[in-house]
């Protein structure tokens, strides 16, 4: 397991996922966010942020969280490993207002429409499309580890080897 891709409804774990698989295997941590979003609140152009994925992908071993659809297929023709936290609305909000209680640095107002309504609609609108392109772009070699519970992806997380 040395090229992840975690995937997911926003704001179930799937960073806080991310960051503690690469602290446990040793590997780098990339989330698709700071590559796509930038500091002036610009986005990446499409074909630039692709790139970029690309030039990841390249490398040994990554760990690469984030959804953007448009360029999964890049991701996961290159995984060993894909991790999908296809978990309910209501984990989705419940995280949202956690994150309210204790906003990291850089955050913006958590609770709006821009953030609830892509979370919302989530299950219907992007999970069916995330599926379908893993079962088209994972290689038969992948594992595929889908977890509807924070807490079954804690429990697969901490029965994992530590990197040695």
């Amino acid at each position: 397991m040395h090229k992840i891709v975690v995937v997911g409804v926003g704001e179930t774990g799937r960073t806080g996922l991310a960051d503690a698989l690469g602290s446990r295997l040793g590997l780098p941590v990339t989330h698709l966010d700071t590559l796509y979003h930038r500091e002036d609140r610009s986005t990446a152009p499409a074909e630039e942020f692709a790139d970029a994925q690309r030039a990841l992908v390249a490398g040994p071993g990554w760990i690469l969280a984030g959804n953007y659809a448009a360029t999964l297929a890049i991701r996961l023709v290159a995984a060993d490993t894909v991790v999908f936290l296809d978990m309910n609305p209501t984990a989705a909000v419940t995280g949202i207002l956690a994150r309210r209680r204790h906003p990291e640095p850089g955050d913006h107002d958590r609770l709006n429409q821009g953030v609830l309504r892509p979370v919302l609609a989530y299950r219907h609108a992007v999970r069916p499309r995330v599926r379908r392109l893993i079962a088209e772009h994972a290689g038969p070699d992948t594992a595929v580890h889908v977890f509807t519970t924070r807490r079954a992806a804690d429990r697969w997380l901490a029965g994992l080897p530590a990197a040695s």
